[in-house]
């Protein structure tokens, strides 16, 4: 919808649209240590995502927005990741 100034005038959609998206990381968020970067070409361009496992392990997923490298990190643990088939093994539901 046009207005006098030739513009386009702002309806309750662009109202809404001016809160800004949330994060999959947000700042303050607890992760797990050995996070801030990546483990194989240290950068610091990283997805995290806090999860909970099926046995209630919490973990910090990473993934490399680089080198596409990808870990699980327990958030009470000392920054040692765990491997693919603990992951698996512990969100199994048996």
């Amino acid at each position: 919808m046009a207005t006098a100034g030739g513009g386009r005038r702002k309806g309750r959609r662009a109202e809404q649209d001016a809160t800004p998206l949330g994060s999959l990381s947000s700042p303050g968020q607890q992760h797990a240590p050995g996070t801030e970067v990546c483990e194989v070409c240290a950068s610091p361009r990283l997805t995290r995502l806090h999860l909970a496992l099926a046995d209630g392990t919490d973990v910090t997923f990473v993934s490399c927005h680089e080198c596409e490298h990808r870990a699980w990190f327990p958030i009470a643990g000392d920054g040692t990741p765990l491997d693919r088939d603990e992951v698996v093994r512990r969100s199994s539901r048996a």
